[in-house]
């Protein structure tokens, strides 16, 4: 039998979606607290120079304490403008967005998922954002930097 990993509507989870148009699903920190992996948890507070226990993330949308960027200054603007995404404001795009989209290879995807958001609606853009960051073969969650399946060990190209 064929199991549907798809997300319907009611499955999709809005605190992966950040407000500075990232995805959390595919987030390091996010994929090591959510995954309860422990060893890649340690890589990752090693990685930061933290605590094991900081490497807590539900995604940036969460209302918990459970969010790696707790103080992030994107989440707190929207949430003060009354807005879901950074795009949606009338300065966009602001000296601080622009400069955190320069700040890692990883971050230049937001003006891609911006539009994506704004063309297809944010419910649909982590659907795909979901069947994007899978395995093409068990299907197994994937972080943005991975260059192989943490599951079934096939490499990607």
């Amino acid at each position: 039998m064929k199991v549907d990993y798809r997300l319907y509507d009611e499955e999709i989870d809005g605190t992966l979606a950040a407000p500075c148009g990232l995805y959390c699903g595919n987030c390091s920190i996010f994929r090591a607290y959510f995954d309860r992996n422990h060893e890649k948890i340690t890589e990752v507070a090693k990685k930061y120079k933290c605590a094991v226990e900081k490497i807590r993330c539900s995604g940036c949308r969460t209302e918990s304490k459970d969010c790696w960027s707790g103080d992030c200054e994107f989440k707190e603007c929207t949430i003060n403008k009354g807005i879901m995404f950074c795009n949606e404001c009338d300065e966009f795009p602001c000296d601080k967005i622009q400069k955190f989209a320069e700040s890692a290879s990883d971050h230049s995807v937001i003006w891609t998922n911006f539009d994506r958001v704004k063309e297809s609606g944010w419910r649909q853009w982590l659907r795909e954002q979901d069947e994007k960051w899978r395995c093409n073969v068990c299907k197994a969650k994937l972080e943005y930097y991975d260059t192989q399946c943490p599951v079934c060990g096939i490499l990607f190209k």
